[in-house]
Parts: structure tokens; sequence; C-alpha cells
């Protein structure tokens, strides 16, 4: 009904057909964004597996060293300071305790800090090739697919990727530009459907978790 009024109010004042419709688009993605509710109720965290324990991780510390590894984080859907058993034993066990787990994925959402404040971020909702993300030249990242995988497996490549992948790990590793201009990388992984999105392609749910990885003084 309110969309109505101001459609014949705007009418009335002379205003064009294209300004009323991006009015009333602009009224509808107000309501829509007002009327958002996340009811995810997945609990999720980053964690590094400690000579065979699974230890939660707030806050971790690098020297960054140009082309070594950062680390690499397991995506645990708990968020106890510790878990032991087997990953995918660990996975499958908390995911049967959320109904319509099936229709949730996992993301992720990077933000790269720099020392002159320059901020870059990226969502990642599937894999890309390691040096085609925003941040490619301070940081590379590769995804795991620990669900779909024995033995030993590589990273998911592009071509890889689809509706049965789970992204449950994630390694970074700085570039030298990275070394030298790196102050933090924020990595947030979060779980969502196809509401949890905002008009500018933000995350805005409740089921995330986050990783600030401080390059070492």
């Amino acid at each position: 009904m309110k969309i109505i009024i101001l459609v014949l109010l705007l009418l009335l004042t002379g205003c064009s057909k294209e300004n009323v419709v991006n009015e009333v688009k602009g009224v509808e993605n107000t309501l829509k964004a007002e009327n958002y509710v996340d009811d995810n109720p997945i609990e999720i965290g980053l964690y590094k597996n400690i000579n065979g324990v699974y230890k939660i991780q707030k806050e971790f510390i690098s020297p960054m060293n140009s082309l070594k590894d950062i680390g690499v984080f397991s995506i645990i859907l708990s968020n106890q300071e510790e878990e032991r058993g087997k990953f995918k034993n660990l996975y499958a066990s908390y995911s049967s305790n959320y109904e319509n787990f099936s229709h949730y994925k996992i993301g992720y959402e990077l933000i790269i800090n720099l020392n002159d404040g320059t901020s870059i971020k990226e969502t990642i909702l599937k894999p890309k090739y390691f040096t085609n993300y925003t941040f490619s030249d301070y940081l590379y990242i590769w995804l795991y697919d620990d669900i779909n995988n024995s033995g030993w497996y590589s990273h998911i490549e592009e071509n890889e990727y689809n509706d049965s992948t789970v992204m449950t790990s994630i390694k970074l590793m700085a570039t030298e530009k990275g070394n030298q201009e790196i102050k933090n990388v924020l990595v947030t992984v979060f779980t969502y459907d196809e509401d949890d999105f905002d008009s500018k392609n933000n995350y805005r749910g409740i089921s995330k978790y986050t990783l600030n990885i401080k390059k070492e003084d």
C-alpha cells in the first residue's frame, strides 16, 4: 500500500516514469533489507591441527615470509576450544545436528589491511586460480575439499567446483610484496543460503567466524 501511494504522489508531482520506477525499487529494497532475519543456527570456527588436536584460532601471529605458508586452517562446525577426532567424522557429526544442512554452503571473506591504511576485501563463494583474486599481489590462497577426498589430494581447481564441493579448509601464503606491506589479514568463514547477501553482495548473516592473522613484529 505504501508503495502504491508513493507511485501516485510521484506521478502527480510530474516525475518521469523512470524516476518513479527507480524510487519504487529503492523502497522495495529497503523493505526487503528491513524484513531480513537470519535464522541460520549453524556454529562454525577456524581451527588449526596441532599434533592431532584441532584448536580454535582467534588470533594467529605469522612472519608472513615471502612464498612460505602462513598456515592451513580447517573449518569445523563448532565453537569449542578444542576438537579431537578425524576431520570427516567431526564434520559429519556436527552437520547431522542441523535440519536442512544441505541447503547451506561455506564461503569466505578476506580483508587484507596494508601498512599504508589501504584495505582490500573480497568475498569468495567458489575458488579462482590463485593469482586471480583482488589481493593476489599480496597474498595467495588455496581452498580444499576435505570431505570428498581421501589420501593425498590437491586444492580445488576452478573447473572442478560443483554443487557437491565443500570448501572446508584454506591455506594462505604471503607474496614478497605482502611480506613487506601486509599489516594483518582478517579471514571470515561463513555458511550461507541465497538470501544472506545484501544489495552489494556483502554477507549479512550470523553464522560466521573471523580469524585475525597479524604480521609478527
